[in-house]
């Protein structure tokens, strides 16, 4: 097939690698234009533009999807397939474009977790299992009719960054695996069901990224490395914002209050709702990441303290 590549975020790179390995044509990729980034704010490109170029491939930088040259632009390079990966909402005038559509791969088993932020909110809502799901795009975010679907068991102990390497690559083969069938006429798009209370995964903020300690360590460990490595779960530590990157179940009770801050040894525990969880790594406001025993030694010292 001709295709073209739609992408900004590193979650596609795979995805474009093994494209170009494969008997398709990847006539252009189209990402993000540069933006400022870091203390410098250099002009940084997109992890799909830098893995294109790298790949000898011709980049389009496009400013928005609703430019109104792009339709023209798109429908010249007569391809059979858009491929859509973390890039941003397309309108209807360029999904219609190529005759097998534009084909998104979403890393839920749709219609579940719907939305910006699948992965954390995968791991946050405590999920035993986990998939990747190849889609037609159409109108409505993620609501398309389904192509392929893969489900695999999500270990209890991988973080978000673990779980969103694993579904880049398990997307990328089932994406070849979505052509052949489309191309060979042996695949048949299937409506997603109806589910009214499937979950949602909305955008990550400072609100809904805020660890509540009233809750049981189960519920908040999952919410924890569901953040990690970013944009990362916190709390307040006198007065200043402390990230929480990891920490690990203790299976005894406590009696401590939620909140409640104590060194044991050389580890730093936090009592949740009965039970406390070990924290390996945390960063407070200012300062560079540290282990929870490092913390232990320079703040609690022996003392039980609170965080908010």
């Amino acid at each position: 097939m001709r295709l073209v590549f739609m992408g900004n975020g590193a979650f596609g790179i795979p995805t474009l690698h093994h494209l170009v390995a494969s008997p398709h044509k990847i006539m252009t990729v189209i990402t993000n234009p540069d933006k400022p980034a870091g203390r410098g704010h250099k002009p940084t490109p997109t992890p799909i533009k830098q893995a294109a170029q790298a790949l000898n491939l011709p980049v389009w930088e496009v400013e928005s999807p609703k430019d109104p040259h792009l339709p023209e632009r798109l429908a010249a390079l007569q391809a059979h397939a858009f491929v859509v990966v973390a890039y941003r909402i397309l309108p209807e005038v360029i999904w219609k474009i190529p005759p097998f559509g534009a084909i998104n791969i979403h890393p839920s088993l749709l219609p579940d977790y719907r939305g910006p932020a699948p992965i954390p909110w995968t791991i946050i809502c405590g999920e035993t299992y986990t998939g990747v799901t190849t889609f037609r795009i159409q109108a409505g975010v993620d609501t398309g009719e389904i192509l392929l679907q893969r489900k695999y068991p999500l270990p209890e102990t991988w973080d978000a960054g673990q779980l969103e390497r694993f579904l880049a690559e398990m997307g990328a083969s089932l994406l070849l695996e979505t052509l052949e069938g489309l191309a060979l006429g042996t695949l048949t798009p299937q409506p997603q069901p109806e589910k009214p209370n499937a979950p949602y995964a909305p955008k990550l903020t400072a609100q809904n990224t805020r660890i509540f300690w009233n809750q049981p360590a189960e519920k908040v460990y999952n919410f924890i490395r569901g953040l990690a490595p970013s944009p990362r779960a916190w709390t307040l530590f006198q007065g200043k914002r402390l990230q929480i990157l990891r920490a690990e179940k203790v299976p005894r009770h406590t009696h401590h209050p939620p909140g409640t801050l104590w060194q044991e040894g050389n580890d730093l525990l936090v009592a949740c709702q009965e039970a406390p969880l070990r924290l390996l790594e945390v960063q407070l406001e200012g300062r560079k990441a540290i282990t929870g025993a490092e913390f232990a030694r320079g703040f609690v010292k022996n003392h039980f303290l609170a965080v908010e």
